[in-house]
């Protein structure tokens, strides 16, 4: 029964919410992040294996500071060996749905979370890999804005079809998959709609009592944005948040302030 858990860029926006989710589910966790010293781009493995001493399981939350792809891949293959020799029983990692897709093969970052993947991969005990769509909150990543006044907000995003989630759904299904068994292979996980960074957009704005109209614009050589390739597969896990049900949790709406 695992109930030692390493989260390893537990400082980080699903890190916390990950502590959370296992700090529910009744389990220990050990919050590992490069402010804590847990750097596994300078750290040897055996060091780094004596932070994971003792953790039944490691969730990696983590992202490459500078998202190259070799630093993704270096940095998973460290904490393969480490979790390795403290003899953790179950690696579980997030990814992104579509990131071996051939219309996103020229997105830097997604080639990065495929190499982390393929390390991981090597690791001497079980690994889960939960692929999430885009989140909500990349409705204010993603696009630009500018405020009307009473005219509400004009803004610019990318042209994406996508089916986004929330980012509390993400923890809650990571955070099972280390408790609930040993897990091997990959899990995808969605929001309840299929729609457009636009349409996401304007609901997020709306549900925060702001009109907001959005322009969209074309990403050149990157097809997998406008062609599906963001969409989960069938067998994809839905979760039921609705953007207006996210931005209330979040607090964010102007009735919750």
């Amino acid at each position: 029964m695992v109930q030692r858990v390493a989260v390893v860029g537990g400082s980080g926006r699903l890190g916390a919410r990950v502590i959370r989710a296992l700090a529910a589910r009744g389990a220990s966790t050990v919050p590992l992040s490069r402010r804590s010293g847990f750097d596994l781009t300078r750290t040897d493995p055996d060091l780094l294996a004596r932070d994971l001493a003792g953790c039944d399981a490691v969730i990696d939350c983590s992202d490459a500071a500078d998202r190259r792809p070799a630093t993704f891949e270096a940095s998973a293959a460290a904490l393969a060996m480490a979790a390795g020799r403290a003899g953790v029983r179950q690696l579980v990692a997030v990814s992104i749905v579509g990131i071996d897709r051939p219309g996103l093969r020229r997105m830097g970052y997604y080639q990065g979370k495929l190499a982390q993947e393929r390390a991981l991969a090597a690791a001497a005990m079980p690994v889960a890999i939960v692929r999430s769509t885009q989140w909500f909150g990349f409705a204010d990543q993603a696009s630009a804005g500018v405020d009307l006044g009473r005219f509400g907000r004009l803004n610019l995003a990318p042209a994406m079809r996508m089916r986004p989630v929330s980012v509390d759904a993400v923890a809650e299904r990571l955070a099972r998959a280390a408790l609930d068994g040993l897990h091997q292979g990959r899990i995808e996980l969605a929001g309840p709609e299929p729609m457009r960074l636009a349409e996401l957009v304007r609901r997020v704005w709306r549900a925060r009592g702001v009109r907001a109209r959005v322009a969209q614009l074309p990403i050149p050589g990157i097809p997998g944005f406008a062609d599906g390739s963001l969409l989960p597969g069938t067998r994809a896990e839905i979760d039921p948040t609705t953007v207006e049900a996210w931005v209330v949790a979040e607090g964010l709406s102007q009735s919750a302030g």
